[in-house]
């Protein structure tokens, strides 16, 4: 059997432990649109759009000790998300402003297109896609 899929989005949940600089990062530093908030036993979730998917931030009670390992381990698992952005040294100054790790500078990767990877106040790994070029070259 094969999942059929009803929906074009993608929905990724980021666990934190301080949400108070977390919302502020998502919300004004990224600017990604706030959509709401849901509560769950024990947890709290901010919901933020990205385009057709959504960035679910959450807060746990208690807050988890551990937390995936930091930079560019060669790992198994989720290690960064990308957003498509047509912006990206402004955003990427803004986040060095808030104190992000840039941990790639914007880099052109082919003529037109251009990568950058930043991290989030939790150590998270988000890729920067700026492929406006693309498209005039």
């Amino acid at each position: 059997m094969v999942a059929v899929i009803n929906n074009e989005a993608i929905e990724i949940g980021i666990v934190v432990r301080d949400p108070e600089k977390a919302l502020t990062f998502y919300r004004d530093v990224l600017g990604l649109p706030y959509l709401g908030d849901l509560e769950f036993p024990g947890t709290h979730m901010w919901r933020f759009g990205a385009g057709g998917s959504v960035v679910k931030l959450l807060a746990l009670e208690p807050p988890p000790q551990d937390s995936n390992p930091p930079g560019t381990v060669p790992a198994t698992g989720l290690r960064y998300l990308s957003l498509f952005v047509s912006n990206i040294e402004d955003l990427v100054n803004e986040c060095a402003a808030f104190g992000c790790t840039i941990a790639t500078p914007v880099t052109e990767f082919r003529p037109g297109a251009r990568f950058a990877f930043i991290e989030d106040p939790e150590g998270n790994r988000i890729e920067l896609l700026d492929l406006a070029g693309l498209a005039a070259a």
